[in-house]
């Protein structure tokens, strides 16, 4: 009968730390990029050229619509048989962003629909450039609009980067195979790792959490109050 023997695994330990920073570095490479990504496509599926419009909706049901396994294939092999090789863990990134960047747009979108146009056109009347109206009128707004499903999404790269272990990256998730396959404890390694992203997970929920809490609590309402 199998013995549980959570200890099987102390010999794998000092190695942990540097696929715990290496998962965490990849999902935070891969938000911050995706932001930049969804803003632009934002922008292009929000914009009053047809040719911009067609290009960010396109790009959107593409990468929504294919799995993210598949990305990083796709990137990984497909780049080098054009010549161009780069590492798993670039081939990760790129294919995490393009993934998340996807919904992101369309997650910003929304946040820009909620954007009444008579703001624009109120910052416009005050010689405003569309640079100055976007980052100190309509940015933050979006932002208090779509943190809620903005901190999901930013659950959804981290538990996503998983499979960059797939391409040679040496996350969590290819400590967890190293280990399993030499000690024969895939059980203990597979909780050890489900419990490292449930405790990644759930610090991004408290942010989220605690970023609504503020963000209410400094409110033009709750000012007036």
């Amino acid at each position: 009968m199998y013995q549980f023997n959570l200890s099987a695994t102390k010999s794998y330990m000092e190695v942990l730390p540097a696929a715990v920073v290496t998962t965490l570095l990849l999902s935070g490479l891969a938000i911050l990029a995706s932001i930049f990504v969804g803003i632009a496509g934002a922008l292009c599926r929000t914009s009053n050229v047809r040719v911009l419009r067609f290009i960010g909706g396109a790009y959107v049901e593409l990468l929504r619509n294919i799995p993210l396994l598949i990305v990083i294939y796709l990137v990984y092999f497909g780049l080098a048989q054009l010549g161009l090789r780069i590492s798993g863990f670039t081939s990760a990134l790129i294919a995490l962003t393009l993934n998340a960047g996807a919904y992101m747009t369309e997650m910003i979108r929304g946040g820009l629909a909620a954007i009444g146009k008579g703001q624009f056109e109120a910052a416009r009347s005050q010689a405003m450039t569309a640079p100055q109206i976007y980052r100190y009128i309509v940015m933050p707004q979006v932002f208090r609009i779509i943190y809620a499903p903005f901190g999901n999404l930013c659950i959804g790269i981290v538990l996503g980067s998983a499979l960059a272990s797939i391409v040679g990256v040496e996350d969590v998730t290819s400590w967890m195979h190293t280990v399993g396959s030499n000690s024969f404890r895939y059980l203990e390694a597979f909780l050890m790792a489900g419990a490292i992203y449930l405790a990644l997970a759930q610090t991004i929920n408290l942010l989220r959490i605690g970023t609504g809490r503020w963000l209410l609590s400094h409110s033009p309402s709750a000012t007036r109050q």
